[in-house]
C-alpha cells in the first residue's frame, strides 16, 4: 500500500520593496538587519531611488555581511562631496543658475560604483529590479539585465538635485516620480509576501510652504503618497504587505547625512519590536 503524504504547504514568493527617500535611506539599513536577524530572506528585491542603492547591494549577498557593508557606506557619506557642484552658492543663486540640476551625479556615480560587487543583473544572488522614470513619456522603466551602474544611478536621479541619466538614447530620472513604493510590480512578479521598507515621510504633517520650492516638493511627496496609499488599497487577497515603521524623523535638509547612525538605530529598533509583535520570524 502507498504511504500517503499530506501536501507541502505552498511557500510565499517573499519580495523586499524598498522606497525612495533620499538620505532617509539610512532608515532601510536598521530594517535590513531585523530582517536577517530574523531568518527572512527576500526571493526578489525591488528598489527605487535611494532604495535602489541599498537593494543592489543587498541582492548581491542577502546576508548581514550586506547590511554591514551599508551601515558602513550610510556613516561614510559626506554631503558635500555626494553632492558636488554648488559650493556656497546661496539657495537663491543655486535655483536661478542655468543648468538641468543643482550638482552635478559625479559623487553620487562614485559613491554607487563603490557599493556594487558585480557588474551585472545577472551575477546578483537574489533576483533584483530597479525602476527609473522615462522623461519622454513619463513611463516608469524596470531594470533587470545587464549593467547595474547606470540603472541605478538612473534610479537615483532625484530631479532638481541630479541630472537625468541616459541609457541607450533615452533620459531617466528618478523612479520615485512614477512610483515611490512599487508595491504593484512586486505583485505583478508573483510575489504573496512582501516586506515594505519605505521611509518617505507619509504620516508627518505637513508645515505651511515658506518659499515656491517647498510648495512644489510638497506637491510631489503628496503625489507620491497617493499611489502608495492606492496600490496597498488594492493588494489581491492573497497577498500579505508588511509595512516596517520608520519612527520620527523632524524635518532635515536633503544634503544633511550626519543623522544616519542615529536612524539606523532607530530604525533597527521599531522594525525589531514589529516583527517581534506579529510573529513573524521566518517567511513560512
Amino acid at each position: 500500500m502507498a504511504r500517503f503524504t499530506f501536501p507541502k504547504r505552498r511557500q510565499p514568493k517573499v519580495a523586499f520593496v524598498l522606497s525612495g527617500g533620499g538620505n532617509l535611506g539610512a532608515l532601510q539599513v536598521g530594517m535590513l538587519r531585523a530582517l536577517v536577524e530574523r531568518n527572512i530572506v527576500p526571493d526578489l528585491v525591488l528598489g527605487c531611488s535611494v532604495g535602489s542603492v541599498n537593494g543592489v547591494r543587498f541582492a548581491s549577498k542577502p546576508d548581514g555581511s550586506s547590511v554591514d557593508a551599508l551601515e558602513a557606506l550610510w556613516l561614510d557619506i559626506d554631503g558635500d562631496e555626494l553632492m558636488e557642484g554648488t559650493g556656497f552658492l546661496p539657495g537663491a543663486v543655486q535655483l536661478a543658475r542655468k543648468g538641468q540640476s543643482l550638482h552635478s551625479n559625479d559623487g553620487l556615480r562614485r559613491l554607487c560604483q563603490s557599493n556594487l560587487i558585480y557588474e551585472t543583473f545577472e551575477e546578483l544572488e537574489v533576483p533584483f529590479q530597479c525602476v527609473a522614470t522615462a522623461v519622454s513619456n513619463a513611463s516608469e522603466t524596470w531594470f533587470s539585465t545587464g549593467p547595474l551602474l547606470e540603472p541605478v544611478l538612473a534610479s537615483a536621479a532625484l530631479p532638481v538635485v541630479y541630472p537625468a541619466v541616459t541609457i541607450d538614447g533615452v533620459r531617466y530620472i528618478d523612479g520615485a516620480v512614477v512610483t515611490d513604493v512599487p508595491i504593484r510590480r512586486a505583485v505583478e512578479l508573483g510575489a504573496t509576501r512582501i516586506y515594505v521598507l519605505h521611509v518617505g515621510s507619509y504620516d508627518r504633517p505637513r508645515e505651511v510652504p515658506r518659499r515656491p520650492i517647498d510648495a512644489g516638493f510638497q506637491a510631489y511627496w503628496m503625489a507620491r503618497q497617493q499611489r502608495y496609499a492606492d496600490e496597498l488599497a488594492h493588494l489581491p487577497p492573497n497577498v500579505t504587505a508588511i509595512m516596517l515603521p520608520t519612527g520620527p524623523q523632524p524635518p532635515t535638509r536633503y544634503n544633511d547625512f550626519t543623522r544616519s547612525s542615529e536612524w539606523i538605530s532607530q530604525s533597527y529598533e521599531l522594525a525589531s519590536r514589529h516583527l517581534d509583535r506579529i510573529e513573524v520570524t521566518a517567511p513560512w
